[in-house]
């Protein structure tokens, strides 16, 4: 056998090729890793379409789901606003597909330089605290004396709900110097749930203990005042980092026992979720009554659990789809601009209390279609496509829509190839965003969540200019890895 055979065959080895050999495993040193992270594989496809796959069961489930409902027949252009739906969500699906046949995410996560932990760290106590300051500001002005108080109300979430307009009624809320002092650490309200879900590893036992309990500080206040929106924000971060950490990891044995774990927690979170929709709703049922419009109760369920459970049943049944009735009747309103104060409406308010701006000058979409077609407003919800047309026009809002799935794939693969903290925490907002689409522009309902998306838009579009950039075709040693930390 001659050496060119044997060396074709693997049976020769120069002194050159041993140390090659042993500076990186042999299958590192066939194939490169950014190929290898590449290849078409079962568990990569997933990896690469699971969130779309998501989100288009929701946008389209809660779409079909409005047509089996009472509510339907109320729709006068039912091909209008059908054709409208379907077009703004091939046109997300289509920003996703484009982001993605870029480049694939990677399935293998790099690791954590120093400088990365002690940043995801810091951010997370930061942001601990952050809560914890907000939230008792919060359960202060909102009227808590103590523990036994915000215990009265979570067992009794219409009276809380019934407390929290008096409130607001009396002036008070979000408007006192203290909390207008913190709107502009916003970017900390968005950052402690996926940092605490997607780091837990790194993350000493003490700072977990810090997050979970500023967590649960968080969610106190909002089970007082009988809003399930904090609840809600809560558990799809919750969610959004449960999916970054379950994909940013090898598919080996010994990770699947630790995927069941996490996927019990989403759901389990879910069940609890929808468990205090159904009391929460049921209570202010007997409290006020929810029956009306949008919500219409299944006598069978009635005569099984009863009248106020049955009335919370349909509002959660209700929740996800009555906002496509109201926006059939958006679609049949003129467009007029509403000069960048529509779209938001934490932003429009404010714009009037700070810069004495006349909001009835300019008004919304949702709220024109109110004075003209009577849909409230502020009472049912209406997609976040009018409040978007506001601005942009409904065509537009279509197209921003292919915008969004844009930015969505691209923060989901950044967050599974690496895990960095601005991908992972702008997939996290949009998952919210994505979530609302049914009812609203949540990211836009209040100061702290515009100023968070905002910053990290910004920190995103710096990191993306100014951010140290690796040559694609060169593929780091495991060395070289350890030697950077």
């Amino acid at each position: 056998m001659t050496a060119v055979e044997e060396f074709s065959r693997g049976r020769h080895r120069s002194p050159v090729g041993d140390l090659q050999l042993r500076a990186a495993p042999r299958p590192e040193h066939r194939v490169p890793p950014t190929v290898a992270a590449l290849r078409p594989t079962p568990a990569g496809r997933t990896v690469t379409w699971l969130p779309l796959a998501l989100a288009l069961l929701w946008m389209l489930g809660t779409f079909g789901a409005f047509w089996m409902t009472r509510l339907a027949r109320d729709v006068t252009n039912p091909y209008k606003l059908s054709a409208f739906v379907l077009v703004a969500t091939a046109l997300f699906a289509g920003g996703y597909v484009a982001q993605m046949a870029r480049r694939p995410p990677s399935i293998a996560a790099a690791s954590h330089s120093i400088g990365r932990v002690r940043l995801v760290r810091q951010l997370v106590l930061a942001s601990a605290v952050y809560y914890v300051v907000v939230s008792l500001t919060r359960l202060t002005q909102f009227g808590a004396t103590g523990p036994s108080s915000v215990w009265a109300n979570i067992q009794a979430p219409a009276a809380g709900y019934v407390n929290k307009f008096d409130v607001y009624q009396q002036g008070l809320g979000d408007t006192s110097p203290w909390m207008t002092a913190l709107v502009p650490l916003g970017v900390l309200s968005v950052a402690l749930v996926p940092l605490l879900v997607v780091h837990w590893p790194s993350l000493p036992g003490w700072l977990r203990l810090a997050g979970v309990a500023a967590t649960a500080t968080h969610i106190s206040f909002y089970l007082f005042i009988g809003t399930m929106k904090g609840l809600g924000d809560v558990v799809i971060m919750l969610a959004a980092g449960m999916l970054i950490a379950w994909a940013a990891v090898r598919h080996r044995p010994r990770t699947y026992s630790r995927r069941r774990r996490a996927l019990m927690l989403v759901v389990g979170a879910f069940v609890l979720l929808a468990t205090y929709m159904i009391h929460n709703h049921a209570t202010r049922a007997a409290e006020f009554g929810t029956t009306g419009a949008v919500v219409h109760v299944n006598p069978t369920v009635e005569r099984v659990v009863g009248k106020p459970m049955a009335e919370g049943i349909a509002a959660i049944i209700g929740y996800p789809t009555h906002g496509y009735l109201g926006l059939s009747y958006n679609l049949q309103v003129p467009f007029e601009w509403s000069r960048g104060l529509g779209s938001a409406p934490s932003a429009a308010i404010f714009a009037e209390q700070t810069f004495d701006v006349d909001l009835t000058e300019h008004p919304s979409f949702p709220d024109r279609t109110e004075n003209e077609m009577g849909w409230p407003a502020r009472m049912y919800w209406a997609t976040i496509y009018p409040w978007l047309a506001s601005d942009l026009t409904f065509p537009g809002a279509a197209l921003f829509m292919g915008l969004v799935g844009w930015l969505f794939a691209g923060s989901w693969r950044a967050a599974v190839s690496s895990r960095r903290v601005i991908p992972s925490l702008i997939f996290a907002q949009l998952c919210i965003l994505v979530v609302y689409v049914p009812a609203n522009n949540q990211l836009g309902m209040a100061p702290e969540s515009i100023v968070g998306m905002a910053t990290l838009l910004v920190l995103h579009v710096m990191q993306s200019l100014f951010g140290e950039r690796r040559p694609p075709t060169s593929a780091p040693t495991f060395a070289a890895r350890a030697s950077r930390g």
